[in-house]
């Protein structure tokens, strides 16, 4: 019984790593994408524009009355707008919706992202763990702190340990 847990474990970090690589290879061509913005009157209104579609005409496509494109419109710029809304307006101007969540620099990868929380966890704990030692005169010295950081880092990514995440939601106030 506790060897099948221990094997759906094994199989469900192997299944997140696996997952890690798939999502990568999706979210690559994207990232070349990730400094360009909407228009400032956001996609609809510049998709329709460009179409030459008028308000009236996208409103019956839709299905909805004139005003409550014009509303949409406004409420895209905003971004207060749901992905359901706009998928069905972009077909109805025989569009696609697509969106993605690419890392916020165009260098960095997901592994590279889980890579520097994984270090700057471990350096928080290794932090930890030193002070405490030192207080009871057995203090490591900075090899050693170097040496413990990098094997808690590859410890904690190998195990994919949610303790990476811990560091950076406690900086931004838990959220």
């Amino acid at each position: 019984m506790m060897n099948d847990k221990l094997n759906i474990m094994k199989t469900s970090k192997r299944n997140l790593l696996l997952q890690r690589q798939i999502i990568e290879k999706k979210v690559k061509p994207w990232v070349r994408l990730r400094d360009s913005s909407p228009p400032k009157s956001g996609w609809i209104r510049a998709i329709r524009g460009a179409l030459g579609m008028n308000t009236r005409q996208l409103a019956e496509r839709v299905g909805v009355n004139q005003p409550a494109i014009t509303q949409l419109e406004n409420r895209e710029a905003t971004k207060k707008v749901t992905l359901d809304l706009l998928d069905r307006v972009a077909s109805a101007m025989d569009c696609k919706l697509v969106y993605a969540i690419v890392p916020n620099s165009p260098y960095k990868t997901l592994d590279e992202i889980v890579d520097e929380h994984a270090s700057r966890s471990a350096a928080k704990l290794i932090r930890s763990v030193g002070h405490s030692m030192q207080l009871e005169a057995q203090g490591l010295d900075n090899d050693d702190i170097k040496q413990q950081t990098m094997r808690l880092t590859h410890e904690l990514k190998s195990k994919i340990d949610s303790r990476i995440w811990d560091e950076r939601s406690k900086k931004k106030g838990g959220k």
